[in-house]
């Protein structure tokens, strides 16, 4: 999070953000206002990643460095057969930092 002086509707304050980022090939997408005790780390509640893929034997242009470009043809059944076994509880000990503060390393997916 970050505090912040001035008072912005939250819309208005993404819009700004991303007016400054928008040579990056990043973006906010929502912004909230918070308690002043939360901690990003340790506050929130879950986590949302997007992992994207192209299918295609043409090399990237618009989304290079935003997309995993696989040319041969997928199996998307197989994928997401394959993905169900991750969903779930699971005890992610071993890829903890030794100075993670986490209060459990379970994690559901």
């Amino acid at each position: 999070h970050r505090d912040i002086a001035k008072h912005f509707p939250p819309g208005r304050f993404r819009d700004g953000l991303n007016a400054h980022l928008r040579p990056n090939p990043i973006g906010v997408l929502a912004a909230d206002i918070v308690p002043d005790d939360f901690e990003a780390r340790f506050s929130a509640t879950k986590r949302h990643y997007l992992y994207r893929i192209t299918n295609t034997r043409a090399n990237l242009a618009l989304d290079i460095g935003r997309v995993w470009r696989v040319p041969r043809a997928l199996d998307a059944d197989a994928m997401h057969k394959a993905a169900q076994r991750l969903l779930g509880k699971h005890d992610l000990t071993t890829f903890r930092d030794t100075e993670c503060h986490a209060k459990s390393p379970e994690k559901t997916l």
